[in-house]
């Protein structure tokens, strides 16, 4: 009888340490995830702010995987949701892979647009 409440006892104290080993990991995944976005919201801000024409600020609306792999960020800019935008993350950081929306793309200010890292050289 002792014995198996013993058993009982360890296999209930192996699940409560599963539990939360499962609840750390996925609070350290969500934290790396919700770090990298506000990185990346930064990144997208300058290129839009240097890019396109009276941009002030970028609402970030959805952020996923698509299909092919490419991690990616959509929103708006300047609290219009008519100025959307998706920016697609390669490599490590966004760049200047975005699709933008028409009335976005009336604010550009150039032919072809620099990326963050030429603007980052550049200021």
């Amino acid at each position: 009888m002792k014995k198996g409440l013993v058993i009982s006892g360890c296999v209930c104290i192996l699940i409560v340490i599963v539990i939360g080993g499962v609840f750390m990991v996925n609070n350290s995944i969500e934290k790396k995830q919700s770090d990298r976005i506000a990185i990346e919201k930064e990144r997208i801000e300058i290129y839009f702010k240097y890019n396109y024409k009276d941009i002030h600020n970028i609402t970030i609306t959805d952020v996923g995987t698509n299909p092919m792999g490419t991690d990616y960020i959509d929103g708006y800019a300047n609290g219009d949701e008519k100025l959307d935008f998706s920016a697609s993350l390669y490599d490590k950081h966004f760049e200047n892979g975005v699709v933008v929306s028409a009335e976005l793309g009336e604010l550009a200010k150039f032919d072809v647009d620099k990326s963050v890292s030429e603007i980052e050289k550049l200021e």
